[in-house]
């Protein structure tokens, strides 16, 4: 009997051993373990990063869908102003063009004189009263085709050429950023409207003014128009330039698309010349399809 004690002694004291043993690691995988919700809280937090405001870098148009009516806006200064609250004859040409396909084409102009590039929040957030049309703010609306003219008739002179063109690069990214997100499903053209004349520009309307003062004026327009063109051309923009095909052969706005009385805004055969380029453009590049 001694001796079978004698036996079991080294059993027991093993059995002994294990048990300690699997408490011991019992409480340490519990204190060491973390809980469901942690875990599920520190995989959420990687899997969904803080989101980073749209910034607008470059401009990849959307597929709009074939309608048998299309909305189109224009905002701009007193040049864009000059086609009508319904863009007067342009309308009547694009819509020569569409209703061969059955399609009709509704055109707002939101332009309004002496504005500049910085006013566009205007244009787009605030009701517009064009003669006998009111217009709600522009953004609050729905619409396929935006035109964005280029300003340029209204150039930022107050902060120099370098520093009011590179104002006027800034406004254009957050105007396009703008556009793009809240109306992602909406095509963005630009316009470069006709080209002012050096040798006369505002010849009888600035009558104390010496001819080469004049005349840097009007270069100074024509290097906010075409800074408006190269801004589209870099960032994947269409462009509608009528500009470059207003010029003369000595590379100067050519008179006949400018209206004597003031020679700044266009003349009658500059408004149907302006809107002959949009709607033959819109068409031919089937910005709005057909």
């Amino acid at each position: 009997m001694e001796a079978m004690k004698k036996g079991f002694l080294p059993l027991f004291a093993i059995l002994g051993l294990l048990v300690i043993t699997t408490v011991a690691l019992f409480y340490f995988i519990k204190t060491k373990a973390p809980k469901a919700a942690d875990s599920i809280q520190t995989q959420s937090a990687v899997s969904s990063p803080t989101p980073t405001p749209y910034v607008f870098q470059t401009y990849t148009p959307p597929i709009l869908e074939e309608k048998d009516i299309y909305n189109v806006f224009m905002v701009g200064d007193s040049m864009t102003n000059a086609l009508g609250p319904r863009g007067g004859t342009m309308s009547e040409f694009i819509n020569e063009l569409y209703k061969r396909h059955n399609i009709f084409v509704s055109i707002d102009n939101y332009a309004h004189g002496s504005a500049n590039i910085l006013d566009i929040d205007e244009q787009l957030n605030k009701q517009t009263t064009y003669w006998d049309s009111t217009f709600e703010p522009l953004l609050s609306r729905e619409f396929d085709l935006i035109l964005v003219e280029s300003f340029g008739y209204n150039p930022l002179s107050e902060f120099g050429l370098e520093e009011g063109i590179k104002r006027q690069n800034q406004a254009l990214v957050e105007l396009m950023t703008t556009l793009v997100s809240t109306h992602p499903n909406s095509a963005v053209v630009f316009v470069a409207t006709i080209a002012p004349s050096k040798e006369k520009y505002a010849q009888n309307i600035l009558l104390n003014i010496p001819a080469e003062d004049r005349s840097r004026q009007a270069e100074e327009r024509m290097t906010y128009i075409k800074n408006h063109i190269s801004f589209a051309q870099s960032h994947n923009i269409p462009v509608i330039n009528i500009y470059e095909k207003s010029l003369n052969q000595k590379g100067d706005g050519n008179l006949k698309y400018i209206n004597p009385s003031d020679y700044i805004h266009p003349s009658a055969e500059g408004i149907d010349f302006i809107g002959h380029e949009i709607a033959n453009f819109i068409y031919e590049n089937q910005i709005l399809p057909r």
